[in-house]
């Protein structure tokens, strides 16, 4: 099926967006499963020429909105919906032609599934979990593998994280972990997309929750983002650099029972959550 669309639209993947496209069905299959959409709002994020469009509409999702940046993708899809090879069966379907970074989701809950170039993964995770006013419910994307693993890092716990050269944290698996739960739900080698990509993939499901929101999302990320300028160097020293005094750094420390030597990627969610509670009493 895959190969004969590669023919009859002569797909090429297109290097300046990206493009990797997932041609093993069976992995289509088992990503398109992983999510009971059944009755659920849908936005598939980036669908190319539709392989994992198909699988969705034939799940009976309540509605489908497919963005869509590449000209040609659009030209294909609709010309596939007209040629019912992709058979919407009334549900409210739209194929929507914009930037993601652009696109405001009107749902009030909903899911997202996305088989995303690797260049922009960070900026659509952000985008969604931070940006737009409605979050949505679950997120599935196929990402970069080592990308992923940096992700599910933050589920550690603090004595495993500050075993020596393993398991550092970043500000990508903070700002996440911030507002989502994640698991890796399916790997994917590389000889599975054409053209292969240089790297192994994953597939996450993100999982939406409201633990934290009792910390202020813009002034977290302002925060780690200024804390992990030098994440290998002393944390105090970072600290003391951006904002406060090295006596009031100390006396923090001290609440928290944090040595001195302690560094940006050594603390999970929960130690900068309560690192932040503290400064801002300062």
């Amino acid at each position: 099926m895959t190969e004969n669309i590669f023919k009859k639209y002569k797909i090429e993947a297109k290097k300046s967006l990206g493009q990797n496209f997932l041609v093993n069905e069976k992995i289509v299959d088992e990503i398109s499963n992983s999510l009971d959409i059944k009755w659920k709002n849908i936005i598939e994020v980036w669908p190319w020429y539709g392989a994992l469009t198909e699988k969705i509409l034939d799940k009976n999702p309540k509605a489908l909105k497919l963005i869509e940046l590449d000209n040609d993708m659009i030209d294909i899809l609709n010309d596939r919906v007209k040629n019912w090879e992709l058979e919407n069966k009334n549900i409210d379907f739209e194929i929507i032609n914009t930037d993601i970074l652009k696109y405001i989701p009107e749902f009030k809950d909903y899911f997202v599934i996305a088989n995303i170039p690797y260049y922009i993964t960070s900026p659509i995770l952000k985008h969604f979990l931070y940006d737009v006013e409605n979050k949505p419910e679950k997120m599935l994307i196929l990402m970069q593998k080592d990308v992923g693993d940096k992700i599910i890092k933050w589920q550690l716990k603090q004595e495993d994280i500050t075993k020596k050269n393993k398991n550092k944290t970043s500000v990508l698996s903070l700002f996440i972990a911030k507002k989502a739960f994640v698991k890796e739900v399916l790997f994917v080698w590389k000889q599975n997309f054409v053209p292969a990509p240089k790297v192994e993939s994953s597939v996450l499901l993100f999982e939406s929750h409201n633990l934290y929101n009792n910390v202020d999302d813009l002034e977290f990320l302002d925060f780690i983002k200024k804390w992990f300028c030098e994440p290998r160097k002393k944390l105090i020293k970072n600290l003391i650099k951006n904002w406060l005094d090295k006596d009031k750094m100390l006396e923090i420390f001290s609440i928290l029972n944090l040595s001195e030597n302690t560094r940006a990627e050594e603390l999970t969610l929960e130690k900068w959550i309560e690192f932040i509670k503290e400064y801002k009493k300062t």
